[in-house]
């Protein structure tokens, strides 16, 4: 679908599951997450030595080239129940609105080239030792196309409030720029890039790039007015 040829925008059951809409489902998105959900528990109640199974089926340098299929099951691995909700919250909102935007096939094809391509760009940044676990490259990917082809989409993690995946997308962003930056946690931040570059590649090609940066823009002056905009409110009260 081009941009010109794209469905007006609007506010109803449709924003928040995109699926809904004609000829388009959900079923991808929830296949992903019921991966993600199968492999937490497989880990918590058939592991006993999490960090040999994460040494064996998670990702890392050094044994990516005789253990390839690691690629894959490091994908659907988290380390927490934490680790999980986070990722298969954000998976259900972004997956949602990719799938019914390009299908299946496009965005299975999307996911697990943001996946694949955040392990690539991890190796640049962390040891060929460091093992790592989790959808977040792929889902950063779907992050990186859904703010860009269906920003007005609304999201109710994390806040509980409608959200545009735009504006959401943005703060992912930059939450990510901000923990690279200053390091912490246990998180491979340099594979979250790696995931949203791809998704940014691919929604400027298929909207355009001018389009693409002004609703990047648009929404981190949003971000930047939002604070004034809440003190203007409370100075009325």
């Amino acid at each position: 679908m081009q941009s010109t040829d794209a469905t007006p925008y609007v506010f109803s059951i449709k924003s928040f599951y995109p699926a809904y809409d004609k000829g388009n489902s959900m079923r991808l998105t929830l296949f992903l997450i019921f991966l993600c959900i199968a492999g937490f528990v497989y880990t918590v109640f058939f592991v006993s030595d999490y960090s040999q199974f994460f040494g064996e089926y998670g990702f890392s340098g050094e044994a990516v080239a005789t253990r390839p299929w690691i690629l894959l099951t490091s994908i659907f691995l988290h380390g927490s129940l934490e680790h999980l909700l986070s990722n298969i919250l954000v998976l259900f909102f972004f997956g949602a609105a990719v799938e019914s935007e390009l299908g299946m096939l496009k965005m299975l094809a999307l996911f697990f080239t943001g996946a694949f391509f955040g392990d690539f760009v991890s190796l640049f940044f962390y040891s060929s030792e460091t093992v790592a676990i989790g959808a977040s490259a792929g889902i950063f990917a779907l992050v990186g196309l859904g703010m860009i082809v269906r920003p007005f989409d609304l999201s109710l993690y994390p806040f509980f409030i409608p959200v545009p995946l735009a504006l959401l997308g943005v703060m992912y962003s930059l939450y990510n720029a901000i923990g690279f930056i200053q390091g912490t946690g246990n998180i491979s931040y340099a594979a979250h890039f790696g995931g949203l570059f791809i998704g940014l590649a691919f929604g400027f090609k298929r909207e355009g790039w001018k389009r693409g940066m002004l609703l990047i823009v648009s929404m981190l002056l949003i971000l930047l007015l939002i604070p004034y905009i809440w003190k203007f409110v409370l100075s009325i009260r």
